[in-house]
């Protein structure tokens, strides 16, 4: 892998075919899912829906990683909102560039323009946990009953009201 810039970058559904084996590896490491064949159908709707917020990063012209975001909306007790980043995924081979940094910023910046999303949460693997630690994030062990070690992870953005 060359040295390049990564670029950071709204996903369109021209990326399908380059997200779709990321996709699928990326689901892998977890468990087998069914959606990774459906995921190419659904791309379009979810890059044109403005609750959804699907970033790619490149690195020479290169599609090497995705990150998925999405905002829940208010619930009826309060007028504000949490948004789940969905995945987050680097390829094997571009890790190490920033790119998993980058997409996560890209994903953080996001929800801190929107002005109803107060929190950004997802759940981690284990496997991800030192990448989380490098950003200064840590999590809280989700389901004890859970084979794989899963951890919740939540950053509280700043009130815009």
């Amino acid at each position: 892998m060359s040295e390049g810039a990564i670029t950071i970058r709204r996903a369109t559904t021209a990326d399908a075919e380059a997200l779709l084996p990321m996709f699928a590896a990326h689901r892998s490491v977890d468990e087998e899912d069914e959606k990774v064949d459906r995921y190419r159908e659904r791309l379009i709707a979810l890059v044109e829906n403005p609750a959804h917020h699907i970033v790619v990063a490149e690195l020479d012209g290169r599609v090497v990683g995705y990150a998925a975001a999405q905002d829940y909306g208010p619930a009826p007790h309060r007028d504000w909102s949490i948004a789940r980043m969905h995945d987050l995924w680097v390829s094997p081979d571009a890790r190490g560039h920033g790119a998993g940094t980058a997409l996560f910023e890209a994903v953080r910046d996001w929800a801190e323009q929107q002005t109803k999303i107060r929190v950004l949460e997802w759940q981690s693997l284990d496997v991800a946990k030192h990448f989380y630690a490098k950003l200064g994030l840590s999590g809280e062990h989700a389901d004890d009953e859970d084979p794989r070690a899963r951890y919740e992870i939540a950053v509280h953005l700043p009130s815009r009201d």
